[in-house]
């Protein structure tokens, strides 16, 4: 076991796919394998190039538990490096300084900073740390996953087709077993953000007297019926933190007050600037 298998999903934004798809692909090699994996997009809106297509939209969890499958039946593999389509990276180190990070320092998930505008996930954005930070609370941007992680999960539940029930689950299992998840600040990514949505390109099939039409979602239907699902989910599914809003607050809580006020120190948080607007306040206040 020695490659990363790296997978990038695709659904109706073949323009994103392409630029991450040709700029890892220059640097693929004895590190790593790379695969598109096409998530029922319309025949016009897929990849140039696509190794795996899939006529019907998996969603983001059903994608990952099928890239999961991908890792557990080929041996070669000791870890997955899985990507939404809508971002871009320092494509010469950026699997390699991953792969580095994860199985020089025992991790069980790392995942790289967010560069740019400041997500809702704080603990994403770059801190500045020169050491991988240890967090509580698994973001699956562009999550890579130790196979051990891989071979203890199996399958997520198909239930949790959206993906915020797996970010979950992940640091129920790490936790439960003692393994690290990490954020590396020297590892960036500049992503672009919920682009199949903003686009209107997620279409949901209805069939009206036999007849079958596609109708774009909106974004605000689309969270509104995955946070519907999701917290029935987690109501017959107790977890040992919990149900579903009371881990995701405690996720929240970690990550817009614990963690960010006591690593940033000298710069007091303020959720309303961005990073970089707190660090020249505090270099006009010397």
């Amino acid at each position: 076991m020695t490659k990363t298998l790296v997978i990038i999903l695709n659904h109706n934004l073949p323009e994103y796919t392409d630029w991450l798809y040709n700029s890892l692909n220059d640097f693929r090699g004895e590190t790593y394998d790379l695969l598109v994996m096409d998530n029922g997009s319309k025949p016009e809106l897929m990849p140039a190039t696509t190794h795996i297509r899939y006529e019907t939209n998996l969603y983001w969890g059903g994608a990952l538990n099928e890239a999961f499958k991908l890792v557990l039946k080929d041996n070669q593999y000791d870890s997955l490096l899985f990507l939404n389509n809508d971002m871009e990276v320092t494509a010469e180190v950026f699997v390699n300084l991953l792969r580095n990070e994860l199985f020089s320092k025992d991790f069980a998930i790392v995942s790289p900073c967010i560069a740019g505008r400041e997500q809702p996930w704080k603990q994403m954005q770059n801190w500045g740390s020169p050491e991988t930070r240890i967090v509580k609370w698994a973001d699956l941007m562009a999550p890579l996953f130790h196979r051990k992680f891989i071979e203890a999960v199996g399958q997520f539940d198909p239930e949790l087709y959206y993906g915020w029930g797996q970010e979950l689950l992940s640091h129920e299992i790490c936790t439960e077993r003692g393994w690290k998840i990490g954020v590396s600040d020297h590892i960036c990514i500049l992503h672009i953000g919920k682009q199949t949505l903003l686009q209107n390109r997620l279409f949901s099939k209805k069939t009206i007297e036999d007849v079958v039409t596609e109708e774009p979602v909106s974004l605000t239907d689309s969270h509104a019926m995955a946070m519907n699902d999701y917290r029935a989910y987690f109501v017959s599914h107790p977890m040992k933190h919990g149900g579903f809003d009371e881990l995701r607050s405690y996720g929240e809580h970690y990550a817009y007050q614990e963690g960010m006020a006591k690593k940033q120190v000298g710069i007091h948080q303020e959720p309303k600037r961005t990073f970089l607007q707190r660090i020249l306040r505090l270099l006009r206040a010397e």
